[in-house]
């Protein structure tokens, strides 16, 4: 199975997903996976279930079955959804 670091998973979804001005916070999980969110207005006007497809399509282009192996959740935003305050003022 294939090793991966946050930074890796970031290029890897930069490039296969052409994402503009992306933003990442990854995390390494005990189980070793790498689970977080990607924020970039590439997602604007696109459904979360066409999001996660587009995620899951790189990431099984890139590291084929171990995909689901290397990578738990990761979340697709936009720079306005990711920048919502979640406490009224």
């Amino acid at each position: 199975m294939a090793k991966i670091t946050p930074k890796k998973l970031e290029e890897v979804l930069m490039r296969r997903l052409k994402l503009k001005d992306p933003r990442f916070e990854i995390e390494k999980l005990s189980s070793g996976r790498l689970s977080g969110s990607v924020v970039s207005d590439s997602f604007r006007a696109v459904s979360d279930l066409e999001r996660q497809g587009r995620i899951w399509a790189a990431l099984d282009k890139e590291f084929g079955e171990d995909s689901t192996k290397l990578v738990g959740t990761l979340l697709a935003y936009t720079d306005a959804e990711w920048d919502v305050s979640l406490i009224e003022d």
